[in-house]
């Protein structure tokens, strides 16, 4: 067929001008005539009561469904899915396929049929069909087991389904294959949280960065996931590393330090990294306002050792005490008022307010 339409062409070419492109519909709609009487052939037999126990005839089924998949795609969407369960079937219908056992095992682990599952799954995920794309992919992975590609995609195509199981599955299988992308580690530990396996989630982070070793994403999540569990040394321990990595440029990284060391009730160690933050960004609003509310409430703090005293002791203490209240609610001001400049949110505004209020009557005790 193909030898007469293309002599037929090139007769016709010399009276007049074809498009490749034409040449090549031509041809994709005689390739689909005939192999759409194949596929009725096929289908009429599979469903004969005599026929249907043949393995050979699930064999041809199969092989067919190939075809379509490969040269006419539009016939059948799902044929290289339909390709893949008549092989299947044929191996049931008859002990091991019967005679046709080696032709079945050997198309079952051929290239043509992983090529018309990998292709039908690219099809049906942009076309948006995500869990079709999921069962194309994962009976890719079947056919060939050693290939991390088809692993992948079903890992995220399934994801996208929800079939959380089947994701968990192939990303393992990708990674146990030697499959080294950062975002499968990310994925794959993102489904153990859901889960609620947190020490299983943190390990696989741990052995994706391991492999990639500078990628920030998971150093961050790493880190998350440390706070999550409440290990704030090691979580401190992590976000140093990643600014060191960074070249201590992001201010971010190193205010969340600040914070979990603050949290941690180590203000000295905490006070560094602050003041480290305001070198590269002295407009931090976040940075100033900690700064501003940590002095403030250390002066709080002070002030009740005050509160306590008796007469006698207040007479005698007292004076020098209050000096040291009135100091740090001092040095709170100007980082409050850095942090009006940048966002003049209603807190910070009430901290001011309530601040100038007490210098007043710090003022008025000199």
């Amino acid at each position: 067929m193909k030898k007469v339409v293309l002599a037929s062409l090139l007769t016709i070419s010399s009276t007049a001008l074809f498009a490749q492109n034409d040449v090549n519909k031509m041809l994709a709609e005689e390739n689909c005539k005939a192999v759409e009487k194949m596929k009725a052939d096929a289908d009429k037999a599979s469903l004969d009561p005599k026929k249907s126990l043949k393995a050979s005839t699930w064999l041809k089924k199969a092989q067919v469904y190939e075809d379509i998949a490969i040269t006419c795609i539009k016939i059948y969407s799902n044929s290289a899915v339909i390709a893949y369960e008549s092989y299947k079937k044929a191996l049931t219908v008859e002990p091991e396929g019967g005679k046709s056992g080696k032709d079945i095992k050997a198309g079952m682990t051929g290239e043509k049929l992983y090529s018309a599952l990998m292709q039908q799954g690219a099809n049906l995920y942009n076309g948006k069909n995500v869990c079709g794309a999921a069962t194309a992919f994962k009976f890719a992975v079947e056919v060939n087991p050693k290939d991390t590609t088809a692993m992948l995609y079903t890992g995220i195509s399934a994801q996208q389904c929800k079939d959380m199981e089947t994701a968990k599955a192939h990303y393992i299988k990708f990674i146990e294959a030697g499959g080294k992308d950062a975002a499968v580690f990310f994925s794959l530990s993102n489904l153990y949280k859901l889960e609620k396996n947190a020490a299983k989630s943190l390990e696989t982070l741990k052995k994706g960065l391991a492999l990639n070793p500078n990628d920030k994403d998971l150093k961050g999540e790493i880190v998350n996931a440390n706070i999550s569990t409440g290990n704030t040394d090691e979580a401190v321990k992590d976000l140093i590393s990643l600014v060191e990595t960074e070249g201590g440029k992001t201010a971010q990284n190193m205010l969340n330090i600040a914070i979990l060391l603050d949290n941690a009730n180590k203000k000295e160690e905490s006070l560094s990294w602050y003041k480290k933050v305001l070198e590269l960004e002295p407009n931090n609003f976040d940075c100033n306002f900690n700064m501003g509310v940590r002095f403030f409430n250390e002066a709080v703090e002070i002030k009740k050792q005050v509160d306590k005293m008796d007469m006698k002791t207040y007479q005698k203490e007292g004076k020098a005490i209050e000096d040291k209240v009135c100091a740090k609610f001092a040095e709170s001001k100007p980082y409050f008022e850095a942090a009006k400049s940048t966002k003049p949110e209603q807190e910070v505004l009430d901290n001011l307010t309530n601040l100038a209020n007490v210098l007043e009557q710090c003022a008025k005790k000199k």
